[in-house]
């Protein structure tokens, strides 16, 4: 792979990505959603004073956080629980992106002269991935940052420092954008081989199932937040899904078919 070519397809990607501000902010608006809901139950708790044993079923998972007084231990898990849905940005963001970058160029007939060039079908999805994947990925991380920060000012510095633990530093700097870069080469793949962004958003939005299963298990089971042997194999399994991602991808892009159906 030549990192000349990614690097030529990234920035004329990267380009086109910076100046719809629209879709710029349809990027960040779901992470401040998934941040915002918990911050309010949080905020709920800090302004009313609430009993811990008011809040129903949440009161057998305190005793997680035994070095934390009831109502902040309320308050440490509620964030800490919402925190697996940080994983639902970078797979469910990045896929409008993906899917556009193909079916968008085919409908602007603008595909063509890319396949045309010496650029190899790897280089031209490295850089198409990369491109879609840096917004959702610089997203998550401002709100996380963000997150952890607006929680501790508004109850206690402690929960800032929950979030900022070091399996959730290890997930956001690896498991988050290993993620991503999954749900744009889903998104590529499947636009490359259907001619409506609607379809292909369809069959890529199922990439967020299985996460969505593993954040609704993980309150059923009590665990207040993941393990860092869970975001290692987390790590382990979504790097394997990539590499036969990029093995179906670089089948499914052949540059001859795509032009024949475009011509």
């Amino acid at each position: 792979m030549r990192p000349g070519y990614v690097w030529a397809v990234f920035t004329k990607e990267w380009r086109e990505i910076v100046s719809n501000r629209l879709l710029l902010f349809a990027v960040l608006l779901p992470a401040l959603v998934f941040a915002a809901i918990p911050t309010g139950l949080v905020t709920f708790i800090q302004v009313n004073d609430l009993d811990p044993n008011q809040l129903g079923q949440i009161e057998q998972y305190l005793k997680e956080f035994p070095d934390l007084p009831p109502k902040l231990a309320a308050q440490g898990f509620i964030i800490t629980n919402f925190m697996a849905y940080f994983l639902l940005i970078p797979a469910m963001v990045p896929m409008a992106i993906a899917t556009q970058s193909v079916i968008g160029e085919k409908t602007m007939r603008s595909l063509e002269p890319q396949l045309a060039t010496p650029v190899r079908v790897g280089e031209l999805l490295a850089g198409k991935t990369l491109a879609a994947a840096l917004p959702a990925v610089s997203a998550t991380w401002f709100v996380f940052v963000l997150y952890a920060l607006v929680n501790g000012s508004i109850a206690d510095p402690r929960l800032t420092v929950l979030v900022f633990s070091d399996v959730w530093l290890v997930a956001m700097l690896t498991l988050v954008p290993l993620i991503c870069l999954f749900s744009v080469l889903l998104g590529i793949v499947v636009s490359s081989r259907v001619g409506d962004p609607r379809t292909a958003q369809q069959i890529g939005g199922f990439v967020v199932i299985p996460i969505i299963a593993v954040a609704v298990s993980q309150f059923f089971s009590g665990q207040a937040t993941f393990s860092m042997t869970q975001v290692l194999v987390g790590n382990l399994i979504v790097g394997v899904l990539i590499g036969v991602a990029l093995v179906i991808g670089s089948w499914a892009f052949e540059r001859e078919q795509i032009l024949t159906r475009l011509g």
